[in-house]
C-alpha cells in the first residue's frame, strides 16, 4: 500500500509545449478512477506498478518517487520557465489571451493525478517557494476533498468534458457522473483559471445528444471559463495498449466534425480552438 510519503509516476517529460502555458515539465501519475475506452495512456489507469513487453523487451511502468525525489527532478529545469509565479494583476478569469502572459512550470498529469494530491502538497509548496507555476490535468473525477486540496495549492487547471450522460458515464467510463458536476461547479465557482478540454470520440462523445449537452453546461458556466479545447481522438497510445497486451477502443471522426462542434459552441462567447494530432 502506498503511504503519503510516495507518489507513484510512469514518465518525467521535459521541455513540453501542450500542457499549459510557457515551457514546462510534465508529471505523468499513475492511477485512475475512470476506464475510458479511448485513453491514450492505458499506463496510467492502475494505481501500481505494472510489467509489460515492448518490442520484445520487458520492463515497468511506474516508479515511486519521494516526495523530496520529485522536487529535485521538477527543480532541474527551473531555467527554462521564463519568469517568476506571481498573481498577475492583469488576469481577467475570462481572457485567454493571458494565458501567454504567464511562466511556464510543472503540470501534473496522470492517470488522474488529483488521486495522489495529499502527496504532491509538499512538492507544490516547493515549487511555490521558488516561483514555479503548477498545472493540473484532471478530470475531476475524485473526492471532494482531494478537489478541496487542489484549489489550495494549484495554480491552474485543465479538466476534461466527456460524457455527460448519468448511465452512459457509469455503464462506459465507470465513472459517477453526479460527483464531477458538483466538483466542477466548485471548481468553476472558485474562480481559478480553467481551460475545458472535450475528447472528440467517434461512438462515445460525438453524438449530438452529447454535444448539445455539452453546450448547455458550458453556457450555465461561460463567464468562469477561459477556454475551451475540442481535442480530435488519435491512436497513439495504441503500441503501450499492445505492451499490456490490451485493445484500444479507437473510434476516429473527420475534421469536418470538428468544425461543426466548434461551429455549434461559438455562440457562447468563448474562445474554442480545436486541436488536432
Amino acid at each position: 500500500m502506498m503511504t503519503s510519503n510516495q507518489i507513484l509516476l510512469t514518465n518525467i517529460q521535459r521541455f513540453s509545449l501542450h500542457d499549459g502555458p510557457g515551457i514546462r515539465t510534465t508529471v505523468f501519475l499513475k492511477g485512475c478512477s475512470l476506464r475510458c475506452p479511448w485513453c491514450s495512456n492505458p499506463e496510467n489507469l492502475d494505481l501500481a506498478p505494472q510489467d509489460y513487453i515492448k518490442d520484445g523487451l520487458s520492463g515497468t511502468y511506474g516508479k515511486y518517487y519521494t516526495p523530496v525525489e520529485l522536487i529535485k527532478e521538477c527543480l532541474k529545469d527551473k531555467n527554462f520557465y521564463e519568469g517568476k509565479l506571481n498573481v498577475p494583476t492583469f488576469w481577467n478569469i475570462t481572457d485567454a489571451s493571458n494565458i501567454e502572459r504567464l511562466p511556464g512550470g510543472v503540470t501534473f498529469s496522470g492517470g488522474e493525478a488529483l488521486l495522489q494530491i495529499e502527496s504532491l502538497v509538499p512538492v507544490i509548496k516547493t515549487l511555490h517557494k521558488s516561483d514555479i507555476h503548477v498545472v493540473v490535468e484532471t478530470s475531476l473525477f475524485c473526492s471532494k476533498e482531494q478537489l478541496k486540496l487542489a484549489l489550495e495549492h494549484i495554480d491552474f487547471f485543465y479538466v476534461d468534458v466527456k460524457i455527460l450522460d448519468f448511465d452512459r458515464c457509469k455503464t462506459v467510463e465507470h465513472g459517477n457522473l453526479g460527483l464531477y458536476l458538483s466538483n466542477l461547479d466548485t471548481l468553476l465557482k472558485n474562480e481559478k483559471p480553467v481551460v475545458l478540454r472535450i475528447p472528440v470520440i467517434g461512438s462515445y462523445t460525438d453524438s449530438l445528444e452529447n454535444r448539445t449537452a455539452i453546450h448547455d453546461l458550458l453556457s450555465k458556466y461561460r463567464e468562469h471559463i477561459l477556454k475551451v479545447e475540442l481535442i480530435k481522438e488519435h491512436n497513439l497510445g495504441e503500441a503501450k495498449y499492445n505492451s499490456l497486451k490490451m485493445t484500444m477502443d479507437y473510434h476516429g471522426v473527420d475534421d469536418e466534425l470538428m468544425e461543426t462542434y466548434k461551429e455549434e459552441l461559438n455562440d457562447l462567447g468563448i474562445l474554442i480552438e480545436v486541436c488536432k494530432t
